[in-house]
């Protein structure tokens, strides 16, 4: 093991767990991906999380000594401490969890959290070279809407740490109820969520991951795209930032209209400005992109 004391990342999914080293450089080593449902297949969620890492540690031959923090992006609703992970809608077994306090036990090691959406905009930040002065703003759309944002550097938590909750902005009208208790959330019409919905009703016979490709002049995925950009302006039109990461599955699709998404987002921004000054930038799909940006946080909180 190197000298330099390197960063445990960890980027929780509902699908995968992918962990790896990174120095302070920002560069990742001994990259990793483990199935969520195998680590949290014990009672307790802090004793599968802490039995991943005492593993991976084993397995890349790594002591206590050598790691400077272990960091975590959750896709989840944390407390103002990010201490505790208050909501996680996809991992049942990850509500109202003191998380950081049972890592730190068992491992003896600093431990940080945060939203995964968070950890993925703070890479992009730095891969992009984006400048920390100002506002920047991450839309990163998949199953839901992930939601960050950056004012002079620092990511926006709110009082009670559950900021840029962008996916619940209420819609008019609409009555479905959402995963988080409320109704009509933009996220239910706006994301993965509803396209899944669409391609089974409407396209049956086209696998969800085509539908740009071959049904992109479609009113009802025009629509769609026209929703996505609504949450998008609304925040824009808040903050005037000046800068705008779009990211997430959705947008990483075969041919996904981005072309059209601008012009909506921009049709809905207030003019002349914020409009004219928009600049968008596209996150690139990397399944190392959480884990760097948890390690990039991590020194962050050193």
């Amino acid at each position: 093991m190197n000298e330099q004391r390197k960063v445990i990342g960890i980027d929780v999914g509902g699908t995968n767990i992918r962990t790896g080293l990174v120095n302070e450089q920002k560069k990742l080593s001994d990259f990793e991906r483990k199935s969520s449902q195998e680590v949290f297949s014990s009672s307790s969620a802090s004793d599968g999380l802490a039995m991943h890492l005492l593993q991976y540690m084993k397995d890349h031959d790594l002591h206590r000594e050598d790691i400077a923090a272990v960091s975590i992006g959750f896709p989840s609703t944390l407390d103002p401490s990010r201490r505790i992970v208050a909501s996680t809608p996809n991992i049942a077994c990850l509500n109202n969890v003191p998380v950081a306090d049972r890592l730190e036990e068992a491992l003896h090691i600093p431990v940080f959290l945060n939203k995964d959406v968070n950890m993925l905009m703070l890479y992009d930040m730095y891969q992009m070279e984006l400048p920390e002065k100002g506002i920047v703003t991450g839309f990163y759309i998949g199953t839901g809407i992930g939601n960050a944002i950056s004012i002079n550097g620092d990511l926006l938590y709110g009082d009670h740490g559950v900021a840029a909750e962008l996916g619940h902005i209420p819609v008019m009208g609409r009555t479905a109820l959402c995963g988080c208790g409320n109704e009509g959330c933009i996220e239910l019409y706006a994301s993965g969520k509803y396209l899944a919905e669409l391609c089974r009703t409407k396209f049956p016979g086209i696998h969800i991951g085509d539908i740009f490709e071959k049904c992109a002049d479609d009113p009802d995925v025009q629509e769609f795209v026209s929703s996505m950009a609504l949450p998008i302006a609304s925040e824009i039109n808040i903050l005037d930032p000046g800068y705008v990461i779009l990211g997430g599955g959705i947008l990483q699709m075969k041919g996904f209209p981005k072309e059209k998404l601008e012009a909506e987002i921009r049709r809905h921004a207030r003019k002349p400005y914020p409009e004219k000054g928009l600049e968008f930038f596209y996150s690139q799909p990397s399944q190392e992109n959480g884990v760097i940006g948890a390690g990039i946080y991590a020194y962050t909180c050193l």
